[in-house]
């Protein structure tokens, strides 16, 4: 009796071991599901994944629509203009009356209703022959002759303004080299090969160069800039496009590093002292930097609605409330030119504090997964990780409220360097280091171009001619 006992006490302790290893796997295969779920759910929405990526779900509109047609509410909206001196007049004739079919050929016109079309020709190519001159001199009996342009190499060749519609057409409408060739081609009937457009793309890039050096000087001296940068594809080995903006200017650079290497390269954050908006990326907070900093509100915004997906926290949904009301605040202060009383941004900041102590409530009873190594941090859930980052640069997600300067979110850097993912998808990826960073510094000088309102045809022929300057200088 006593001995089958004994086997019933072994084998209650193995099925109880058993259990309790069964308990552990079923846990960490809840915390694995978990996981992928939100993997499986995130989007443009709750997370930091690009648009693109949402494929054919059915997208939020936020516009505030202006009724059944037309643009939404609040838009100025624009329509085109009478020119005051058309280049072409047409005349056409009232000769007999409409109602009794009077010929009225001799009766004067009392007046004109006008209205006006507004068409593109297709020009033909304009062919510039030069000719230098070739004398004998009288003196030395030897024979001279005038140079030419720098830019006329050839016995033929095609002109700037192909450059510049090649480096637009390339660099700023994306298109790959093959489909320009064919649009010249479709246009004029010439069709210049890929390698000639290759060397006027390595010939604009070459000229910009030489203002890059104005660019950073302006941002160097711009009291607020954005930052940002976006993984590119490399010959097979991933890049960073950088960028640094304001409303007028625009640097653009490609590194294979994200962060220390490439500002250097850049040449304006390592002695930068005014007020860089960024995201959380930890290499902007390092300790030597000399700059403020100002955070991407809309980073945080969909960190909170990932959270809210997901975790089911309220904390989340009452933060991302809370930042939409003060940028609200924020923004009808700045057109009724005042800045926040000291109640309102006291009471603000008040609430901040609060949301993130209930949230410390609730995320600390999150499933936390357990660490898979010996070094680093203990691990941590997603909401707490976003209850930190909240909570440590407190100032500067808050900074827009007390500078009129700092936009809410870093959409102005995130702009410029969003059509680059276009032209990876269209062609891939780049082939070498200098086609990227060829690409970099055109659509960099484009974009400035673009945000002074420089005329960007006539800009760019400058520009190939080495007569461009920038007026704000």
């Amino acid at each position: 009796m006593a001995g089958f006992i004994s086997a019933l006490l072994t084998q209650n302790e193995k099925l109880t071991e058993i259990v309790e290893t069964q308990a552990r796997q079923i846990q960490k295969l809840e915390h694995r599901v978990q996981d992928l779920e939100r993997q499986l759910g995130q989007n443009s929405n709750n997370s930091s994944k690009p648009p693109s990526s949402d494929g054919l779900r059915k997208k939020n509109n936020l516009r505030e629509p202006g009724g059944k047609r037309g643009a939404p509410k609040g838009h100025e909206g624009h329509t085109l203009r009478f020119h005051p001196v058309p280049d072409e007049v047409v005349i056409h004739p009232l000769t007999t009356c409409k109602n009794c079919n009077y010929a009225l050929v001799e009766v004067p016109v009392q007046n004109w209703i006008k209205r006006q079309v507004l068409d593109l020709p297709l020009a033909p190519l304009i062919t510039t022959e030069h000719r230098a001159e070739e004398k004998r001199c009288p003196c030395c009996r030897t024979l001279q002759s005038a140079a030419f342009p720098r830019t006329v190499k050839a016995p033929v060749q095609y002109g700037e303004s192909f450059a510049a519609w090649t480096t637009y057409l390339s660099v700023y409408q994306l298109l790959p080299l093959k489909r320009i060739t064919q649009f010249f081609f479709d246009l004029t009937g010439y069709r210049p090969s890929e390698r000639t457009l290759l060397e006027q793309l390595n010939t604009m890039a070459s000229r910009i160069a030489e203002h890059e050096s104005v660019i950073q000087t302006q941002l160097r001296q711009a009291p607020v800039i954005c930052c940002d940068e976006t993984p590119m594809r490399l010959n097979g080995k991933q890049q960073y496009l950088h960028t640094h903006s304001t409303s007028e200017w625009t640097l653009l650079h490609m590194n294979e590093k994200r962060c220390g290497p490439a500002f250097v390269e850049m040449d304006v954050l390592p002695a930068y002292k005014g007020i860089v908006v960024h995201d959380c990326f930890v290499s902007y907070f390092k300790s030597d930097v000399t700059f403020s900093h100002a955070l991407c509100n809309a980073h945080l915004l969909r960190d909170c609605q990932g959270v809210v997906d997901h975790s089911r926290h309220s904390w989340a949904a009452e933060m991302k409330e809370l930042l939409r009301r003060s940028w609200k605040l924020a923004k009808a202060a700045r057109v009724s030119d005042r800045r926040l009383s000291d109640e309102v941004l006291a009471e603000l900041e008040r609430q901040y504090d609060h949301i993130l102590a209930l949230g410390e409530t609730q995320w600390s009873k999150d499933k936390v997964p357990e660490k898979t190594g010996p070094r680093g941090q203990k691990c941590k859930s997603v909401a707490a990780n976003l209850g930190d980052r909240l909570k440590r640069p407190k100032a500067s997600i808050l900074h827009f409220l007390y500078d009129d300067r700092i936009p809410f979110d870093n959409n102005l850097a995130e702009r410029d360097i969003r059509m680059s993912k276009v032209k990876q998808k269209i062609s891939g990826c780049f082939r070498t280091a200098i086609g990227g960073q060829q690409f970099a510094r055109i659509r960099g000088f484009i974009s400035t171009l673009l945000k002074q309102s420089l005329p960007l045809h006539e800009s760019l022929v400058s520009v190939f001619r080495g007569q461009f300057r920038f007026r704000a200088t």
